[in-house]
């Protein structure tokens, strides 16, 4: 068991990932002596054994031996569809973990997780990193001013450039809706959090989408707008475009006493206006370098595994919470079902009872 002080064990709950190799990378840059990874699993030995000379400890292909050995926080990194049993089985073993998103794809999943977490609570760090991004960071650091005021609205505009006629659902899981989501659960959870994060709880969504006759993958919005109503006073409009032949994130934030303006791509921004309308009064500005505080992937991911490690060495909540990972897949089941039934949807309506994590 994990006290103060002493290092961090892991173990490697799905080897096979991208993003495994990527928060690794980023606990090694924040926490370097402070962790050694004891246990690698992965259905495939052949990775377990990779990940296992890579980063160390004993690999294995079992769940079970995995899960009996001896260490402190499991990183789960797996097929969006397989996180929902993993956190239960990982919480039945009494261990801690960091959980990736989305930590579920359907409503079974859901329940999995709720049933799972009042029976056998433990702590759980869920992977939602745009709060880590740098405009989006810096953009939740203004508004959490005391002279700024009340959120009172949003816009946020994602652009994608499409799918290819190769893509299919025998090509990749990410593209089977009932193993990813889709693009609104599977990456899309992402904005949603941050914009939950910044203007509190979301009490209903009113959704339009479009997707042209033909396309690939049929089941993924091509085009998409979502009003978020907030509990607290506010609107957000959340606009997805799978077929703009860019990719970019932009949009503005209205605040009672701040605008803001910001961007994620090639420029990479966040403007406040407070007295000139038509030219900022302040401008933040990141190129996106390998440079220290300039804004690159791999800072956002050292910045959120140093917010997972403290948290979880000081034995302080975490950040992020299994409570935030399923409250975003809750607002993206309510805009589905929005625009399925054409009229404005409380989430509510979709959640079976209350989340109780």
């Amino acid at each position: 068991m994990f006290t103060n002080g002493s290092t961090v064990r892991i173990g490697l709950y799905g080897c096979n990932m991208y993003r495994t190799r990527d928060l690794l990378n980023g606990l090694q840059k924040v926490a370097a002596g402070r962790f050694k990874v004891t246990a690698c699993l992965d259905i495939d030995r052949t990775k377990a054994d990779f990940a296992a000379e890579t980063y160390g400890g004993a690999a294995f292909d079992k769940e079970d031996d995995f899960l009996s050995q001896d260490f402190d926080v499991a990183i789960i990194s797996l097929p969006a569809y397989l996180h929902a049993g993993a956190f239960a089985r990982t919480s039945r073993a009494g261990k801690d973990m960091y959980l990736e998103k989305p930590v579920c794809v359907n409503a079974e999943g859901r329940q999995t997780l709720i049933d799972a977490a009042a029976q056998f609570p433990t702590w759980c760090y869920v992977g939602l990193s745009y709060r880590f991004i740098a405009p989006f960071r810096k953009a939740a650091e203004i508004l959490r001013r005391p002279e700024s005021g009340p959120v009172i609205g949003m816009h946020h505009h994602w652009l994608a450039p499409g799918f290819s006629e190769s893509q299919t659902p025998e090509s990749n899981w990410r593209n089977r809706l009932e193993h990813s989501g889709g693009q609104l659960i599977h990456h899309c959870c992402h904005v949603l959090d941050w914009m939950r994060w910044i203007g509190g709880e979301v009490t209903a969504v009113t959704a339009s989408t479009y997707t042209p006759p033909g396309a690939p993958l049929p089941h993924e919005e091509r085009e998409l707008t979502a009003c978020l109503e907030f509990a607290r006073g506010g609107t957000a409009v959340f606009n997805l475009s799978q077929h703009s032949h860019q990719y970019n994130q932009f949009g503005t934030i209205h605040a009672q006493n701040v605008g803001l303006s910001y961007q994620w791509g090639t420029n990479t921004f966040v403007k406040e206006y407070h007295q000139r309308p038509r030219a900022a009064d302040v401008t933040h500005e990141w190129s996106l370098t390998p440079a220290p505080n300039d804004g690159s992937d791999a800072e956002r991911t050292a910045n959120q595994m140093a917010d997972f490690f403290n948290t979880y060495t000081s034995r302080e909540p975490p950040t992020c919470t299994l409570a935030d990972g399923i409250a975003a897949y809750d607002i993206a089941v309510a805009i589905r079902k929005s625009y399925a039934l054409g009229r404005k949807v409380a989430v509510a309506e979709v959640v079976p009872e209350a989340v109780g994590v």
